[in-house]
């Protein structure tokens, strides 16, 4: 069976370590190694993981990298062939990852998976079903809100896995360059689906794959001050980055409504001052942007108008959330771009 690697960034996590790491005490098919990337918690964490899970290798840094390269330091550090990396503030299923070794052998052309991610509260209701890529610029979690019905319990070809709990050949991640660590977080999967999409690599949605995660664990939630500062800034650094020029203009009215709509959101939520800041975060990391997006144009295996149908494919998979029967997710503005474009 492929070998797993398991990588959970952690940032004063410990409530919710105390769920996940029994979990994987559990698994069916026991992982490579458990990596725990503590990001210089100030709670209780370590002693958590040395008390249930004493066996894992717990990676200390002296400050907070981020998601993104916590992610990177657990994969630089892993052995196993795979890399599968899991949020701390979820919950696998005890076959989660006999699932995913599953999954992989069923596609020995897959660079990553994407997993099954359910609420965790709500059991029956999905937060992941695989994460697709919109014109507008944006990811969208497929399923998200919506019951665990049969049609997301089908094996598929997806454009992206969500971060939460993606699983990635090792190989493949570090030849495509890891996580952009100037995300910081957010989109941070989006933005290496892309790179690895434009390489010619695909990734598959392992249904069978289930984990339950609450969503906004580390962050504090979608409108927190940090949440809109650091979507704003990377929905349009993952634009600059990895976009096929060509088909910008295309695309124009879409990016110009989705970024008009997430601005009056932030106002909405009185986050205003987070937002203009997620702008202003753009500047400093611009020549970076830049530089990686000629060095990906170098490295292209696929050509444009492959990662053009790959994004429309994707889109169109997305549209089908918003299509009867009824229960369509909540998102006012998506169904509005669904029928406007």
């Amino acid at each position: 069976m492929p070998q797993i690697s398991i990588v959970i960034p952690n940032l004063n996590g410990a409530h919710y370590l105390e769920t996940c790491l029994p979990s994987l005490a559990r698994q069916e098919l026991k992982p490579a190694e458990i990596l725990v990337v503590d990001n210089a918690s100030a709670d209780n964490s370590l002693e958590v993981v040395r008390k249930l899970a004493p066996e894992a290798t717990v990676l200390a840094q002296l400050k907070n990298l981020g998601f993104a390269a916590a992610a990177n330091a657990g994969a630089r550090a892993a052995t196993g062939a795979w890399i599968a990396i899991l949020n701390n503030d979820t919950e696998a299923a005890p076959d989660w990852l006999a699932q995913c070794a599953s999954a992989i052998e069923r596609h020995p052309d897959a660079s990553f998976l994407a997993c099954r991610v359910l609420d965790f509260a709500a059991r029956d209701r999905l937060y992941s079903a695989g994460d697709c890529f919109l014109r507008a610029g944006i990811g969208f979690r497929r399923g998200q809100g919506l019951p665990d019905r049969e049609e997301y319990r089908r094996e598929v070809e997806i454009f992206s896995a969500c971060g939460c709990a993606a699983v990635y050949r090792k190989d493949l991640f570090e030849k495509a360059g890891g996580y952009d660590e100037d995300f910081f977080a957010y989109l941070e999967d989006i933005d290496l689906a892309l790179r690895l999409r434009a390489r010619g690599y695909r990734g598959y949605y392992a249904a069978g794959a289930r984990v339950f995660h609450h969503g906004g664990g580390t962050s504090g939630g979608e409108f927190s001050p940090l949440s809109v500062r650091l979507r704003t800034r990377n929905s349009l650094l993952l634009l600059i980055k990895c976009f096929p020029a060509r088909f910008l203009w295309r695309c124009s009215p879409m990016i110009v409504a989705l970024q008009l709509s997430w601005l009056a959101r932030a106002v909405a939520h009185r986050r205003l001052l987070s937002y203009v800041r997620g702008l202003a975060g753009i500047i400093p990391r611009l020549p970076a942007a830049l530089f990686r997006r000629r060095r990906l144009m170098t490295q292209m295996r696929a050509s444009a108008d492959e990662v053009w149908r790959a994004i429309i494919r994707s889109e169109n998979m997305a549209r089908q959330d918003f299509s009867p029967p009824a229960d369509p997710p909540k998102s006012a503005f998506l169904r509005w771009y669904f029928r406007a474009f």
